[in-house]
């Protein structure tokens, strides 16, 4: 099961997600790269959430585009875990870097069990070179 809630005022998004068997490795836990999945996923949903499309992105010719991420797994998860997987914004860094913050947590017992942090750089969709971030990808997450 999956639902999804937005508080655009704080720019935070959440996402639930109940671990299934797919998403597991041989040792019965979730496999390492299915968090970052989840990042991607959760990333694209909050944007999409707060009105940012690929049309849009095509249309100002700029898209977001990962530059480092930096991840900690703090515990482990099983199948059928309940997990809520939170993402939020804050102001830009420079004109073109910008950071997203993540925390998966186990509803059973409220536990922070994966955190990151990730740099996204606003790069030209055509050329692949640095540009500021238009307000049309800051100022919705705030409103």
């Amino acid at each position: 099961m999956t639902s999804l809630s937005s508080t655009n005022a704080s720019a935070q998004f959440h996402f639930e997600h109940t671990v299934n068997a797919n998403e597991l490795d041989f040792l019965g836990h979730v496999n390492n790269k299915t968090y970052l999945g989840w990042m991607e996923m959760v990333a694209w949903e909050h944007a999409q959430s707060v009105g940012i499309t690929h049309q849009l992105q095509r249309q100002l010719n700029r898209i977001m585009a990962v530059y480092e991420h930096n991840m900690h797994y703090h515990a482990s998860c099983y199948e059928n875990d309940e997990l809520v997987i939170s993402t939020w914004i804050k102001t830009p860094d420079s004109y073109c870097r910008r950071k997203r913050y993540f925390q998966i947590t186990r509803k059973r017992d409220n536990k922070c069990v994966f955190s990151a942090e990730s740099i996204y750089v606003c790069i030209d969709m055509k050329h692949h070179s640095p540009k500021r971030i238009p307000e049309e990808y800051t100022l919705p997450y705030f409103l």
